[in-house]
């Protein structure tokens, strides 16, 4: 392990701030509840045992951070269409092979013969697509903000023939505000995602404390970045204030990443956008523009009305993807949905908070 990566995993650091942040605690003098938007976030507080090292009366709530969890079966449903229907061979990440649609995963359409090729990015689909002339390639594409701006770049240009994007991508900023104007939640912060701030920076949450008048702290990985995080949380809590703090400054900007930045807004239009359980989310997705047609799946096939079922019997993903619930608290954790066999999309990828949960075997929730 590196020098600078085992500073943020230092014991001594992450017993001091633990003090500090039981010594706040204490002069709050009530729960705080904190709900990060981040499956990173989920899987490495999990894995280093933070929420068993935090007071009590701090509960982390995970929210709608993972963009593999948040994908709707109505997208796996229309890929495996096109590739039924086209003779398409699909390229997409390994994570969402296992995506529940509404009738099968792509693993399964993939064991009765469907062409479904694993890739680590869209360049490696663009690779496959100069490779196979002859057949149509349609890259599935998932994610926030920090897998769309690489993807925007090929939108712009890319002119194979034989090639194609389905976008499947979802904004945080606006889906944070979304969380914020339900009132079947309470929470008093957000910790921001570090991954999708390095590319949008901290300035696209300015909106949050001044429009609602609610604290935001951009954090990183790391135990200690965590920690911080939150430290700098009820800091805001304490004071009775409310800001965007950067506590992620060694790789976050305040104006983000302005190329990327810049891709984004060529290749994509803001649309609505489909959650996995949660319905159609207005102005939370990205679409490719119409200038780039040539490359969008949606409009060079011409989709079909399926019939969709988001949800199979049983699975509360929709309670869990916005902290209404927790993994313990569906019939199926870890008995018919686990990771071996997932269910539920939040049992799928390794960021997803059931399948953390039964990864690293943390049953016991504070309710």
């Amino acid at each position: 392990m590196s020098e600078p990566t085992q500073k943020y995993r230092d014991k001594e650091l992450v017993d001091a701030l633990i003090k500090k942040i039981k010594q706040l605690t204490e002069q709050i003098g009530e729960k705080a509840r904190i709900m990060h938007v981040c499956g990173t976030h989920e899987h490495d507080l999990v894995k280093a045992g933070l929420r068993s090292l935090l007071p009590k009366e701090i509960d982390l709530i995970a929210g709608p951070g993972c963009p593999v969890c948040v994908s709707s079966a109505q997208d796996v449903d229309e890929v495996l269409w096109i590739a039924d229907n086209h003779n398409v061979i699909i390229a997409t990440f390994g994570d969402m092979m296992r995506v529940p649609g509404s009738k099968e995963s792509l693993y399964q359409a993939q064991g009765r013969g469907v062409d479904i090729r694993v890739v680590y990015g869209v360049s490696d689909a663009i690779k496959l697509a100069e490779q196979t002339p002859d057949r149509d390639v349609l890259f599935f594409s998932v994610g926030f903000e920090t897998t769309s701006c690489v993807t925007a770049a090929e939108v712009i240009r890319t002119t194979l023939p034989n090639f194609s994007i389905y976008s499947s991508h979802k904004l945080v900023p606006p889906a944070m505000e979304l969380l914020l104007q339900r009132d079947d939640l309470e929470f008093q912060g957000f910790l921001a995602p570090g991954h999708v701030s390095t590319i949008i920076g901290a300035k696209p949450y300015d909106f949050i404390p001044e429009k609602y008048d609610f604290p935001v702290a951009v954090a990183g990985f790391e135990p200690v970045d965590i920690l911080v995080g939150i430290y700098a949380l009820l800091k805001q809590f304490n004071e009775n204030t409310s800001r965007v703090d950067n506590m992620y400054k060694r790789y976050v900007r305040y104006e983000g990443n302005v190329a990327a930045l810049k891709a984004l807004e060529e290749a994509y239009v803001v649309s609505d956008a489909r959650w996995r359980g949660l319905g159609v989310w207005p102005d939370t997705g990205h679409e490719i523009d119409d200038k780039y047609s040539h490359i969008d799946a949606k409009k060079k096939y011409e989709l079909p009305e399926l019939e969709v079922t988001d949800l199979h019997s049983g699975c509360i993903c929709d309670e869990i993807l916005v902290g209404k619930s927790k993994p313990h608290k569906c019939k199926l954790f870890n008995k018919a949905c686990r990771p071996d066999h997932p269910i539920g999309a939040c049992m799928v990828s390794h960021e997803g908070t059931c399948n953390v949960a039964a990864t690293y075997e943390e049953i016991v929730w504070e309710d």
